[in-house]
């Protein structure tokens, strides 16, 4: 139950999805939940599949602003008016494997490169004892005689495989530093494979998914095949609009920030739609931080680097979900269409940084319109540093970057929404200690749990997983919890700034009760020992204040470090698998898919995001919850069964796992959902 001092916050809802490949497959069981539970959020943030999962639920709730207002207003009605929507997309999502992403047919790239190598004539022998000899520190230049075997062996099947004699000579002059890398790529780019695993000329596949109409799942498609050809008259539904941009979210009041990482600077950016104003806003905060040396002042992982322009929206999903070596790193320039005005700016900023003179003029006009205390002398001062300043210049897209995976870096993914509700209270003039935000995680690692008798005596493989397991798991939960300790501390700092409001409105009635003279020595005592103890800003003020007004100095110091200095609250609600029945590369049969298995996460996914809220909105209390948490609340009790929330901790786990759910209409409710009939 929350504090008293928190009641009357205004509320803020943020969506978090993380990455893991096929694992996304739980995050869609997550927004079946939400559909059900009539869930909205101001911000959506994700990385890697979690990016492209978070692009189809800004599309959902973009799509249901603009059902008829009567529609809206029905709960019910609305979630059927959707449903097909969102049957499409669970339907997209478990056709993967048909389509093939990553080809391991036996007459695509990798089932050739498994027949090419199959013809290599080398032993395990003949592999083992070149590598042993390569790697020795103390090599000589002639090779002992028990390698040069292998060394011809290896000759012959370089020169068939790179093309003869006159192209492996190529390959070691042009490349003496490091022939090796060059005759890998060489030997892969027989298969279409020296960039990544999927070609790039193969790359819209993906995009082909979530962007391809597709037909609402049906209960056949769960026992039979999921890509059965649909009977006549079926309506399909667009996932995601291809044409759609970031901006068309956040008119809609829908932020959506994805995170991408530079494969030049390796630092995360946001991909949002960032008008020249955000832009700097954000150089004006943060560009000291870019322009410090030492890796330290910006480390890697928790820094955000925000770019102007409006991205296309499935085009920023994809690049934040480049998954290394699956897919080829992604061109900056594929992220922002030529077509929109905003990107004009951007594509100057790309080409020449600030020493374009459109550039120029156009955060001149920004800076001076975006605070009233700007002025032509502190433009130029700050546009000067900006401009020159090489780190800083350094740190941005240039024409030609790539991206890679943001969720390989991205170790802290409630922070692009913590920061965009931050920068919201700031550019409206509120206080943070009037506003909270309800943070809503998906984490796609289960924690890895391990018997007592099988730790007892580990082998090397099995202490090395283990370890791979809870870091991936650690990376990701440490970041909620961090949440939590800032709460804390902010929850402490609130309590002893009332406290000290508190004593001092004690003080003046006591002063009030005092004669003139011993008044005043009270007042000047007091004066004195906040010199000592409260920092310049005040000490200032109080030199210049009257006698009479020192009380009201330090109140008004107390007043605006509760509104300004405390910390965003924020209340974390983690949505988890219990356990993870797939891998993050098993999107195919031959990698591991089980249709089963993907069934089970969707269904899994569902079931906890309806307990996690059930949890969450019981524990509020009734003047804490506004008009969308009461909504949630009737909907989640409506297929939770209305029953009375218990008042034990044990009792409440134990309905959590053992409630049925009421939406019998569900196509996974009968055969499929383990709360289901």
């Amino acid at each position: 139950m929350e504090d008293n001092h928190f009641q009357q916050k205004t509320k803020q809802r943020g969506f978090v999805m993380t990455g893991g490949g096929a694992k996304g497959l739980y995050e869609a069981g997550v927004i079946h939940a939400l559909h059900l539970a009539g869930m909205e959020f101001d911000v959506i943030t994700g990385s890697s599949i979690g990016a492209i999962n978070s692009v189809f639920f800004a599309e959902y709730q973009y799509l249901k602003h603009q059902l008829p207002l009567d529609v809206r207003q029905d709960p019910l009605g609305t979630i059927d008016r959707m449903d097909n929507q969102v049957r499409a997309y669970l339907h997209a999502w478990l056709q993967l494997p048909d389509k093939r992403l990553i080809d391991d047919h036996e007459e695509g790239p990798l089932g050739k490169i498994k027949n090419d190598l199959q013809q290599f004539s080398l032993n395990m022998p003949q592999i083992v004892r070149l590598g042993w000899w390569w790697t020795d520190p103390q090599r000589g230049k002639i090779p002992p005689l028990d390698v040069w075997p292998a060394l011809v062996g290896l000759g012959k099947e370089l020169l068939e495989r790179l093309g003869g004699s006159q192209e492996l000579l190529r390959i070691i002059k042009d490349n003496r530093s490091d022939p090796v890398r060059e005759a890998v790529r060489t030997y892969l780019a027989r298969f279409g494979m020296d960039r990544s695993l999927v070609p790039p000329e193969e790359d819209h596949r993906l995009s082909d998914i979530f962007t391809q109409p597709v037909s609402p799942l049906r209960a056949e498609h769960l026992v039979g095949e999921v890509s059965t050809p649909d009977p006549e008259g079926i309506e399909r539904f667009v996932i995601v609009d291809p044409k759609r941009t970031l901006r068309d979210y956040g008119q809609q009041g829908i932020s959506v920030r994805l995170t991408r990482a530079n494969y030049r600077t390796g630092r995360l950016e946001i991909s949002a739609w960032i008008k020249v104003e955000d832009f700097v806003r954000f150089m004006k905060k943060q560009a000291w931080k870019l322009g410090a040396f030492g890796p330290e002042k910006l480390p890697l992982g928790n820094f955000r680097l925000q770019v102007p322009g409006n991205p296309n929206a499935i085009n920023a999903a994809l690049c934040s979900g480049r998954f290394p070596g699956v897919f080829a790193p992604y061109h900056v320039e594929a992220l922002y269409p030529d077509t929109e005005g905003e990107n004009g700016f951007l594509a100057r900023l790309l080409a020449n940084w600030l020493e374009d003179p459109e550039v120029e003029k156009q955060v001149r006009q920004a800076y001076l319109t975006g605070s009233q205390n700007a002025t032509e002398e502190k433009f130029a001062k700050d546009f000067a540093v900006w401009q020159n300043k090489a780190e800083i210049g350094d740190y941005f897209p240039q024409l030609g970057d790539t991206y890679v995976d943001g969720g390989a870096i991205d170790n802290t993914p409630t922070s692009s929404a913590v920061d965009y509700v931050r920068e919201q209270i700031e550019q409206k003039g509120e206080s943070k200690r009037e506003v909270v935000l309800d943070l809503m995680v998906v984490f796609l690692d289960a924690e890895p749990r391990l018997d007592q008798e099988r730790a007892k005596d580990p082998g090397l493989f099995e202490v090395v997983m283990r370890t791979l397991a809870i870091q991936g798991a650690a990376k990701k939960t440490s970041d909620a919890n961090i949440v939590g300790t800032i709460n804390a501390f902010g929850q402490h700092g609130e309590q002893l700034g009332r406290v000290l409001q508190v004593l001092l409105e004690s003080y003046r009635e006591t002063l009030g009760n005092l004669d003139p003279e011993k008044a005043r020595e009270a007042r000047e005592a007091l004066r004195e020992r906040m010199h000592s103890l409260l920092i310049h800003d005040l000490s200032g003020k109080l030199e210049q204040a009257g006698m009479d007004n020192v009380l009201d100095q330090i109140d008004g110091w107390c007043e605006k470090m509760l509104a300004g200095s405390l910390p965003l609250h924020v209340n974390v609600i983690k949505i988890y698998p219990e356990v993870m029945p797939v891998d993050t590369l098993q999107f195919t049969e031959r990698l591991g898919y089980r249709k089963d298995n993907a069934i089970r996460l969707i269904t899994m996914g569902c079931g906890d995001t309806l307990a996690a809220l059930r949890r969450h909105l019981e524990e509020q209390a009734q003047e804490n919850l506004d008009d969308q948490d009461r909504k949630v609340l009737t909907l989640v009790q409506k297929w939770m069964g209305d029953l009375a929330w218990p008042g034990e901790k044990e009792q409440q786990n134990r309905f959590l796992k053992e409630w049925r759910c009421a939406r019998t209409q569900c196509i996974f409710h009968t055969r499929f959902c383990s709360h289901g009939g």
